[in-house]
């Protein structure tokens, strides 16, 4: 996974945890869990807090975007495949990661 140029304005921190599906992808979706893995699967929850979040994605019409950008991006992927479950952002920094495992942090421009 690697985020394209502009994806992130002012990168500021990133955390992650090594957890299983069940107990990260409710953390990372704030309380939504779908059935995109097996429950005991072992997944990183990586969040980035940065100044913006610049995501190009699709949206339903009439969409209008928040009057000030995101600034938290947050993903769920498998540990040993790298597919991704989850991703999304938000205005939602910090998550609870240590709630489910040893968080980690790392610079921000790692």
């Amino acid at each position: 996974m690697q985020a394209g140029p502009g994806f992130f304005t002012g990168p500021e921190q990133v955390h992650l945890v090594l957890t299983t599906y069940a107990k990260g992808e409710p953390v990372e979706s704030q309380g939504d869990i779908s059935s995109g893995m097996p429950p005991q699967t072992l997944v990183w929850v990586v969040e980035v807090h940065a100044k913006a979040i610049h995501w190009d994605h699709s949206a339903p019409s009439g969409y209008k975007p928040p009057a000030q950008p995101d600034t938290d991006y947050s993903v769920v992927l498998n540990a040993r495949t790298g597919y991704v479950s989850d991703q999304g952002e938000c205005t939602c920094w910090p998550l609870p990661l240590s709630k489910v495992g040893a968080v980690v942090s790392l610079p921000p421009k790692c």
